[in-house]
């Protein structure tokens, strides 16, 4: 079995650390909320929903068959809407909106990225703003700032198996041919 989605978890965590290497930022980028406060500041990738958009019965997309290696091919064949919140951690509010506004312009860059590798309708949904003083992550107050982001992941799978090539066959009336 093979399958083809984007791991778009993955594609925004190297395109974040690029980004904000780029701008000059220190900023870890993690697929998880921080655990400690050595991890600050950082932006966290966390997966809000991850649901099937257009069932369609049987989902199948179509067959091949390779007759020089006997491989028969099935695909199967749906979206999924996917979201994530991005959320930026900081131990400083003013820096946090900073860090924010640069994530913001960095989501923006991203979306013709993720077109370019399958995604559809990607959108931003932003502006939550929130602290932390339970001293979980830090013993003082941290910040946070989220975004989140909507798109629709293509997922194909493909199933493959080898066939044996049919060397004769008997009929009904006990006629034999081949083999």
């Amino acid at each position: 079995m093979e399958f083809n989605s984007v791991d778009v978890k993955e594609e925004l965590l190297q395109f974040l650390k690029m980004g904000f290497k780029d701008a000059k930022v220190r900023m870890n980028v993690f697929k998880a909320d921080p655990q400690t406060e050595a991890e600050l500041p950082c932006v966290g990738i966390n997966r809000v929903s991850d649901s099937e958009a257009a069932h369609i019965l049987g989902d199948f997309g179509g067959e091949d068959f390779d007759r020089e290696s006997l491989e028969f091919s099935e695909i199967y064949s749906t979206h999924f809407q996917e979201s994530m919140e991005v959320r930026i951690w900081h131990t400083n509010a003013d820096e946090r909106e900073r860090a924010y506004r640069i994530l913001k312009a960095l989501l923006m860059l991203f979306r013709p990225v993720s077109v370019q590798k399958g995604l559809l309708s990607f959108s931003m949904e932003a502006g939550k703003d929130e602290s932390d003083f339970t001293g979980q992550v830090a013993p003082f107050p941290v910040y946070w700032a989220s975004i989140v982001i909507t798109y629709l992941n293509p997922l194909d799978v493909q199933t493959t198996e080898h066939v044996d090539a049919i060397s004769g066959f008997t009929s009904m009336g006990g006629v034999s041919i081949g083999g």
